[in-house]
């Protein structure tokens, strides 16, 4: 069947249009967005429309990452699907991008981008962790209370409980997106302890910091509980449109005694209820795919009467020898060093991609380091099956 969707390179301003005013854009899809890339070395690498008859059908935007030394795209968040998204569309959409990335940049290893169903062409992620399920707090009943009632009982019953205890052990909870730098580091001090006590590397203050600061108060907020004075849980949201995420958080193990991970939760809640957003994502819970998260999705639970589908993040191979290289690296436990050293010694014939595994991997065993030439027998099968 001979499919009539096209695809189209457009700028910020014709993708916030063909999206119906940015309405329902992820903000990772928004230009705001790309101040954010931008302050953390990043660079944009383009914005598309997919379309039936010049109707917008999804929309994408890409930026560009590097993996042990190796560039790929990233779409967070994308596509944004604005009419039917079928399995169908997505396989066609994937098709036409990939095209299109290899006609520019052949070298680019590969694209991450979201997708609901699963297709030969989509393969977990090589890095990094995604979510396709979430709980998202219903703020439409607007008040406190009628946003409580719309939740389970053990929500309503858990949201109460922490908003009396953190106010009788005297906690302070308010919107300090305005904080100082200086001021900022107490506030990362909050996150390192949370990464000790849960084993988890965070990201330098920078990242957090660069956020807050790039996308600014139409796009992000820093909500703060202090206890005594000193910042003991904090969120950082981002927002677009009428909804809103919980984006990072972290918590002292102190302000568990006066629940303070869930007062600041519902704190966020009602005050973006009454700016005027319709939903707070929690970010991520477990799923078959990703049991990994699946203590984390039982807290979230309580907040919300169902969960939300979301579409899960997937690695699409556009560079099919490298992106060979990097999973036969990653088996291996190389990932890095591995795909950095071949990046260095890769000859510049391998972006031409050539059509047989055998022939791959002979062009680069003379110039390969040793690990390299052992793992011919996993690289050529590894083509083999992305090949197919």
């Amino acid at each position: 069947m001979t499919r009539t969707e096209t695809l189209r390179r457009i700028d910020g301003h014709e993708m916030r249009l063909a999206s119906g005013g940015g309405r329902e854009l992820p903000v990772e899809q928004t230009q705001a967005w790309d101040n954010f890339d931008r302050a953390m070395g990043r660079e944009p690498w383009g914005r598309y429309v997919y379309e039936d008859n010049g109707k917008p059908v999804a929309v994408i935007a890409l930026t560009e990452y590097t993996i042990g030394g190796q560039k790929f795209l990233w779409a967070k968040h994308g596509p944004v699907w604005l009419k039917e998204q079928s399995p169908e569309r997505e396989a066609h959409l994937r098709r036409l991008l990939v095209n299109e990335v290899r006609s520019l940049q052949p070298e680019v290893a590969f694209i991450r981008m979201h997708a609901r169903y699963s297709a030969p062409d989509c393969h977990e992620l090589l890095n990094s962790l995604t979510y396709d399920r979430t709980y998202v707090i219903d703020l439409r009943p607007k008040t406190p209370e009628a946003i409580a009632a719309a939740m389970p009982k053990d929500g309503r019953r858990a949201v109460k409980r922490a908003a009396r205890v953190a106010e009788e052990a005297g906690c302070s909870l308010s919107d300090e997106s305005d904080i100082s730098r200086e001021d900022f580091d107490a506030i990362y001090g909050v996150m390192l302890e949370t990464a000790e006590r849960d084993g988890f590397t965070p990201h330098p203050i920078e990242t957090y910091w660069n956020m807050l600061q790039s996308l600014g108060r139409e796009h992000a907020r820093l909500f703060v509980l202090r206890y005594e004075g000193q910042p003991h849980v904090w969120v950082l949201c981002v927002t677009s449109g009428v909804q809103s995420v919980a984006y990072y958080g972290a918590s002292t193990y102190e302000s568990r005694k006066f629940r303070g991970a869930e007062a600041l939760d519902w704190y966020c809640a009602c005050v973006l209820a009454e700016e005027g957003y319709e939903g707070y994502d929690l970010m991520g819970a477990g799923s078959t795919r990703v049991p990994e998260l699946y203590s984390v999705g039982q807290y979230k639970k309580r907040y919300a009467q169902h969960v939300t589908e979301v579409d899960g993040a997937w690695d699409v191979p556009v560079n099919i020898p490298i992106f060979a290289a990097l999973l036969t690296a990653k088996k291996g436990k190389h990932l890095v060093r591995g795909a950095q050293s071949m990046a260095l010694q890769m000859p510049d014939t391998l972006a031409q991609a050539p059509t047989s595994g055998e022939d791959i991997v002979d062009s680069v065993r003379s110039h390969a380091p040793r690990w390299w030439r052992s793992a011919k027998a996993t690289l050529t099968h590894q083509i083999s099956l992305l090949r197919r």
